[in-house]
């Protein structure tokens, strides 16, 4: 999942890390750990993958299995939602997990560069994962996201991020079919709006918002023009995106988003989406199955498609995104230790196993990384839907991996833009923001 805290609220992660700090201090202390049963050792993990994520039953069973065949204990850390800003205390502090599963997004995105994790190009060709990784999953965690480039860390849990539309909720409204283009998109708004119901739910003040922007101002650019704004700054400079920009604010004007949305976060959007508050969102396949656990059931209600496009778009259909920068494995520069690296090498390897990937598939609702048949994996009818996808919309630049360490600033601006900021606002906003 692409969850990240805006850096204006982070002062809650001073009290997370000393938490990491803590639990990891007893991990990589002179004290020895508790022999597991086999006397394997032990690996230092921090995983995103924490309680009440969909993901993190299957992981248990990763490691319950692993530790059961190799007598390698995982002494294991949740990580919580400034995870970035908790490994990198604990690194500079001497307590470095040997390996982080998480994103590529924000500060990950640089702990390369900051010696924070080494690059794994050997490791995917001496640990046999070359020939099983999809060639797409591995360049988009290369640095830059450019062919050539060191490959960050080994990816795993791939995602689709449609556009969800509670259809009963359209029906209701008088809305006969999902919105295609933007006009339909702001008259499907005022029809939802006088059925007493919310048009667009997102979180105006996190990450979720912060993709919802970029999806929409990239409406009139191509993708090589738009990785690179996002990378240099020059959202003013360049006319097609300020055409985006504008676009976002008429559409913010016109109400298709839901009252109040600059104050609003990703669970708002979940709670509000779940509960036939509000009847579009935007989010990932993550929360296929997450849906289905809320109990409302929402799942049975909902149409996956892609984002409305304006007249003269870039894209001739709707858009989405799709990758492969959600979870994957990091590996710190204390796991990559001739000491501990073999240790790490079979725990990371295990998870590409078939059988395992496809428990993901069918918890997680993951798009592998790797190569096979895993169609009877995909239980969940959204999971089912969103494989579908491909010929119903047009892929946009997810901004991860090149705004990088940028994203929070870049947060904050985009909650301003949700609310009353102009265009020339939100441009010259992001510039500064962008160059830092």
């Amino acid at each position: 999942m692409h969850r990240t805290t805006p850096r204006a609220i982070r002062g809650v992660a001073a009290f997370a890390a000393g938490a990491l700090l803590l639990s990891l201090a007893a991990c990589g202390s002179d004290e020895p750990s508790a022999p597991a049963a086999n006397d394997g050792g032990s690996i230092d993990v921090v995983t995103r993958w924490t309680a009440g994520n969909s993901a993190a039953a299957a992981q248990k069973r990763v490691f319950d299995a692993f530790t059961a065949e190799t007598g390698i204990k995982i002494n294991l850390t949740e990580g919580l939602e400034a995870i970035d800003d908790q490994v990198e205390t604990a690194v500079a502090a001497g307590k470095s997990p040997d390996l982080v599963i998480v994103n590529l997004f924000d500060k990950t995105v640089g702990w390369l560069d900051a010696g924070v994790t080494v690059p794994v190009d050997q490791y995917v060709k001496d640990w046999g994962l070359a020939d099983k990784m999809k060639p797409q999953a591995l360049d988009e965690w290369r640095v830059g996201g450019v062919a050539g480039g060191q490959i960050q860390g080994l990816p795993f849990s791939g995602f689709s991020w449609p556009l969800w539309y509670n259809t009963e909720l359209l029906t209701k409204a008088g809305v006969a079919e999902v919105p295609k283009t933007t006009e339909e998109l702001i008259a499907a708004a005022k029809k939802l709006r006088a059925s007493g119901v919310g048009p667009v739910a997102v979180g105006g003040n996190d990450w979720s918002g912060q993709k919802l922007f970029y999806q929409i101002s990239q409406s009139f650019t191509d993708a090589a023009t738009m990785q690179k704004v996002m990378k240099e700054g020059g959202y003013c400079a360049t006319p097609s995106v300020m055409n985006g920009i504008k676009l976002f604010t008429d559409l913010r004007d016109a109400k298709v988003f839901v009252d109040n949305v600059a104050g609003l976060s990703a669970d708002d959007m979940y709670a509000s989406y779940y509960s036939g508050k509000a009847a579009i969102m935007s989010a990932g396949s993550w929360a296929y199955t997450e849906s289905k656990a809320a109990g409302t059931g929402i799942e049975t209600r909902t149409a996956l498609g892609g984002l409305p496009v304006p007249d003269g778009s870039a894209y001739p259909k709707p858009t989405a995104y799709q990758g492969f920068t959600g979870v994957g494995f990091m590996i710190t520069k204390q796991g990559a230790e001739p000491d501990r690296i073999d240790k790490v090498r079979r725990l990371v390897t295990k998870f590409y196993d078939q059988p395992i990937v496809g428990d993901f598939v069918k918890d997680a609702s993951i798009l592998p990384p790797v190569t096979g048949d895993f169609a009877s994996f995909a239980t969940d009818p959204l999971l089912k839907s969103s494989l579908g996808l491909d010929a119903e919309v047009d892929y946009a630049v997810l901004p991860d991996v090149w705004i990088g360490s940028a994203s929070d600033p870049i947060t904050q601006v985009l909650t301003g833009a949700y609310g009353e900021a102009t265009p020339q606002e939100i441009c010259a906003s992001l510039d500064t923001a962008t160059k830092g």
